[in-house]
């Protein structure tokens, strides 16, 4: 595996597909979009792999205007 090549623990390949997936989705990529280009069947699945930072959960609340 490349990763393994180049001596980086904790990385896999699998780390890179989670890291895609998250930039579209933090760019504002429809989930129904990066659903067809990862190939997952449902988007509940889709999700897990989505991470959400802190700056976007403030971003989210802030538009509600409390």
């Amino acid at each position: 595996m490349a990763c393994d090549r180049v001596a980086k623990d904790g990385v896999s390949t699998h780390s890179f597909r989670r890291t895609a997936l998250t930039m579209m989705s933090s760019a504002g990529i429809p989930l129904r979009h990066i659903q067809e280009i990862s190939g997952h069947n449902d988007l509940g699945t889709l999700q897990r792999y989505l991470e959400v930072t802190p700056e976007q959960r403030k971003k989210a609340v802030s538009v509600i205007g409390f």
